[in-house]
Order: C-alpha cells, then structure tokens, then sequence
C-alpha cells in the first residue's frame, strides 16, 4: 500500500535525508518553497447558500473553533459544509427513530441503515478535517514547530 505524501518539513523530522534512497536537501527546499506558495486564506470562511440554518450555525460554530489554528481554509469549505450537512440528516434520523421506533409494521426502520451509512461518512470528513481528537493528535505529532531563539535540545 503506497504511503500518503508528506510535507517537506515532515521529512526532515523523520530523518528522511540521511538516506540516499530517500529525497535529498534540494528536493526537501523545493518542496518546502511549493508548500508555502500552496498556503490558502482562511479569512472568508463562510457558510455556503445551501446550508439549512441548524447546518450553517455548525459551520460557523466549528469554524470559530479552529480561527486561530490554521488548520481549516477557504479550500475547505464544500468538505465543512458537507459535514455539517451530514450532520444535520444524521440528527433527523434520530428523530424520526424516536418517533416511529426502530421498527415500523415488524421490519426495521429504514432509517437505522441511513444513519450507520451518514455515520460512515461523518467519520471520513471527521479525519479529512481534524475534528476527531485522534485527527488532532496526529496534526499534532506532524505540526511544524515554531522558531525559537533557544538552539539547546
């Protein structure tokens, strides 16, 4: 199975340099110098039309979350969107199981089969997003650490 890429800063952390069968010191810069030109805004991070409102509050709400970590971007928006989106179906088939049980005329409620399938992809945008505190964790292990005036390890 092939390994997802990883950014330059990343590589050099794990000692990816020393090996000569690995990237060497100009392709690590390269890419490094093609991620920062890749960085996005995050200052117009706005709720899409389509949104119900109970989806467009999430939204807004898991963006102020993260405003200050970088971590979400104008890019982003359509994948937040769809979360809270999924979010919101997950939330009315919950509903609709508390009213009408999980059985309907002795056959289950098509509904169980809706909400472990919105659930699946929940989780999927869950990871894509860093929403999950293993997502975090791993963003974390992998953040780039800022310059200090402090050369002592």
């Amino acid at each position: 199975m092939p390994q997802t890429a990883k950014n330059a800063l990343l590589r050099v952390v794990n000692g990816y340099t020393e090996d000569p069968g690995k990237l060497g010191r100009r392709e690590i810069e390269r890419r490094k110098r093609n991620e920062d030109k890749l960085k996005i805004s995050a200052g117009n991070m706005e709720p899409p039309a389509w949104l119900s409102m109970g989806a467009k509050k999430e939204f807004k709400r898991i963006v102020g979350l993260f405003g200050e970590t970088e971590l979400l971007t104008e890019a982003d928006t359509n994948t937040l969107a769809q979360y809270c989106d999924l979010l919101g179906e997950y939330k009315a088939c919950n509903n609709r199981l508390k009213k009408y049980g999980r059985s309907q005329d002795g056959r289950t409620n098509p509904d169980i089969k809706l909400k472990l399938s919105i659930s699946q992809a929940m989780q999927r945008l869950v990871k894509d997003l860093g929403l999950s505190p293993a997502a975090r964790a791993s963003l974390a292990i992998n953040m780039r650490e800022e310059a200090t005036d402090d050369d002592d390890f």
